[in-house]
């Protein structure tokens, strides 16, 4: 089985630098043209599921996958971004001023610490691990298999997947609208693509900070 890992398109809160996490923050017009494009680069492969975090900016890109093959989108709420707490609608300049604390205790102990109100990256990746088992039960027979996530979400899920520690997660560069691909085979896996964006147009290809 081949799990196609999408990051949903842009948000004007990706574009702005302001935190998203749980925020359910639509797309914005560049992320509409992604997401149209990168359906399209998907549209002849054997794709039997689709899966989505509940969150529309993921909905939206997986609904526009899923139309090329008369699929219903599959929500699962083990998929959305990381819950980043009181962290979310800041942008990151203000988290700065006003968690300077918090980001020190983060730099130190990344795997461990809660954000205030959210969760820790520990907890986002358990719960999305489990998303996995549940698609890799159910559809290791078949070849593709599609879910629209987010930018922390399948970081901590490559970090998983790759034996990457949790502090080491930055290692991970993902941006709005790619595409990673794991192959599942014979009680192994492997990372055989990672953050392809050469389905988008030039000008759809942005290169901002990720924002979540």
């Amino acid at each position: 089985m081949n799990l196609i890992l999408v990051r949903h398109g842009e948000t004007d809160w990706n574009r702005l630098g302001i935190c998203q996490g749980f925020s359910d923050i639509e797309l914005n017009e560049n992320g509409r043209r992604q997401i149209g494009e990168l359906a399209r680069s998907l549209r002849s492969e054997n794709i039997s599921a689709v899966y989505s975090s509940d969150l529309k900016r993921a909905t939206d890109t997986a609904n526009a996958i899923a139309e090329y093959h008369n699929l219903s989108v599959q929500v699962d709420p083990d998929l959305r971004e990381m819950n980043q707490g009181d962290l979310e609608g800041l942008t990151f300049i203000q988290i700065r001023e006003r968690y300077g604390e918090l980001l020190k205790e983060w730099r130190e102990n990344t795997d461990l610490v809660r954000l205030p109100g959210g969760e820790s990256l520990k907890e986002v990746q358990e719960r999305a691990w489990r998303a996995v088992e549940r698609i890799y039960s159910k559809h290791n027979k078949e070849e593709i298999v599609v879910t629209a996530s987010h930018n922390l979400t399948i970081i901590m899920l490559l970090c998983k997947l790759t034996g990457v520690g949790l502090k080491e997660f930055v290692k991970f560069k993902l941006q709005a609208a790619s595409k990673s691909i794991i192959l599942f085979k014979n009680g192994h896996h492997r990372v055989v693509v990672l953050n392809d964006l050469t389905h988008l147009s030039e000008e759809l290809v942005t290169e901002r900070k990720s924002n979540y």
